[in-house]
């Protein structure tokens, strides 16, 4: 019914300004661009992504899913982690305070 809606609406509208949900635009202003584009992520919201994830698992599902679930997500977890470092620039101390 139409009270049941507007509650949905006014629960969805405060989870997406809490961050718990992202809203996406299904339609597209350009017709030429593709429908299923891979967004770019940063490792950071991969990985804060993945805690999200596996804060969920301890929260809802059935125990044993949940648990295989979130030991995988740290497994992926850990990987996102290693790439990040491996990428990562090493500086002198010198280079820090002289400001290059």
């Amino acid at each position: 019914g139409g009270d049941n809606e507007i509650v949905k609406e006014v629960r969805r509208q405060m989870a997406i300004e809490r961050g718990d949900i992202m809203e996406v635009d299904s339609d597209s202003e350009d017709g030429d661009e593709a429908e299923n584009v891979t967004p770019e992520y940063t490792f950071t919201q991969v990985f804060t992504l993945c805690q999200q994830l596996e804060d969920a698992c301890l929260q809802f599902g059935e125990l044993e899913v949940s648990f295989d679930l979130s030991k995988r997500l740290r497994a992926f977890r850990a990987c996102v982690r290693r790439e990040e470092i491996r990428g990562a620039k090493q500086t002198t101390i010198d280079s820090y305070f002289s400001g290059k």
